[in-house]
């Protein structure tokens, strides 16, 4: 009996020792999300070499804000990627980002830091829990935009971000390819 109690603590804390990140709520509780391993792939990608994506994701990681991550077409060619909200449930505010899957590379990485650009503006206004909030705020430091500029907006700053991660994920691409030769 004490044999076996032995053994079962030992492998307990062997448990614990391999899988110390268990134990971290962040790893458990991550705000950023996605069922789809090609969108948490691009992310940590571009993570790694841009301190700009890198930034926009720590920000959302002690923030009251989760964001899903998902692909989905969009409906108008001009569109690679959106932002939506979806609720806002004891203390958590829940945003959907879609991306086009179409949009691939550096490109893709570009976008997701637009959208996620988004989500921290978002984050940082605690009263926008709702799209008539997420309206008021875009009307005061964004503007309208897209084809028939209905609930369509964006920003100056999720634009230059855009372009920033993009010129640092090239940057590290020519980084790579220049080492090889």
């Amino acid at each position: 009996m004490i044999r076996s109690t032995w053994a079962l603590a030992l492998l307990f804390l062997t448990l614990l020792t391999v899988h110390p990140q268990a134990a971290d709520p962040a790893v458990r509780d991550p705000h950023i999300r996605s069922s789809d391993a090609e969108l948490l792939d691009a992310m940590a990608s571009g993570a790694r070499v841009s301190p700009t994506l890198r930034r926009l994701i720590d920000q959302l990681e002690s923030s009251d804000v989760v964001v899903y991550l998902m692909f989905d077409r969009s409906p108008s060619p001009h569109t690679a990627g959106h932002i939506s909200l979806i609720t806002s449930v004891a203390g958590r505010r829940y945003l959907r980002i879609s991306i086009d899957r179409r949009n691939i590379g550096c490109q893709r990485i570009a976008i997701l830091g637009h959208e996620l650009q988004h989500a921290v503006e978002i984050a940082d206004e605690a009263w926008v829990t709702d799209q008539e909030g997420i309206a008021s705020l875009y009307r005061g430091i964004g503007f309208t935009s897209g084809p028939h500029q209905v609930d369509c907006f964006d920003s100056r700053l999720a634009i230059a971000t855009g372009r920033i991660i993009q010129r640092e994920v090239l940057a590290r691409y020519t980084d790579f390819t220049n080492h090889a030769r």
